[in-house]
């Protein structure tokens, strides 16, 4: 019942299944973070069709999300099915040029390069965590590296975890 990896600006079609439509219930997705989304599935002749038009996911703010899937009944009730976090990704068609590191990724070389004593110029007083780059003692600097490198990790992992790409479904 997880929602595929979503990317704004692309069409979304996927299946799920239970809760017959013809017993009264309706299947959702709620989505909340940068922005709130609500999506209702089809009935689809036993199953449930979830479509969305690019268009729609178009307006979609780019970030990460908690979502519940839930079936609602005619008769007021409601069930919880499934709930997790997922990212929707950024239309990288429309995006404008520009550095696309993460925050944590450009820690980790700013930190790397103090290290090495090699800080660009312009970036000679760096503030990370309310202390100065360029007076952080070499413990720390290693301690931050070290923080700041298990951040990049798992920013390279993110969704394997959590099973988002692993639905079938298809465009």
């Amino acid at each position: 019942m997880r929602p595929p990896e979503i990317r704004a600006g692309d069409s979304l079609t996927w299946r799920v299944t239970g809760y017959p439509a013809e017993a009264g219930w309706t299947f959702h997705y709620a989505l909340r973070g940068p922005s709130t989304i609500d999506i209702e599935a089809i009935d689809d002749g036993g199953e449930y069709l979830v479509e969305v038009a690019a268009g729609t996911t178009a307006a979609w703010a780019p970030g990460w999300y908690r979502w519940v899937a839930y079936v609602s009944h005619t008769d007021g009730d409601r069930v919880t099915l499934d709930d997790g976090r997922l990212e929707i990704l950024p239309d990288l068609l429309s995006a404008e040029a520009g550095d696309v590191r993460s925050h944590a990724q450009r820690m980790l070389e700013l930190i790397e390069a103090a290290l090495e004593k090699r800080i660009p110029k312009d970036q000679q007083s760096y503030e990370i965590d309310g202390q100065r780059l360029d007076r952080i003692p070499v413990e720390r600097l290693e301690a931050l590296r070290t923080r700041y490198r298990n951040e990049v990790r798992r920013e390279t992992r993110q969704g394997d975890g959590l099973g988002i790409r692993t639905l079938n479904w298809r465009m």
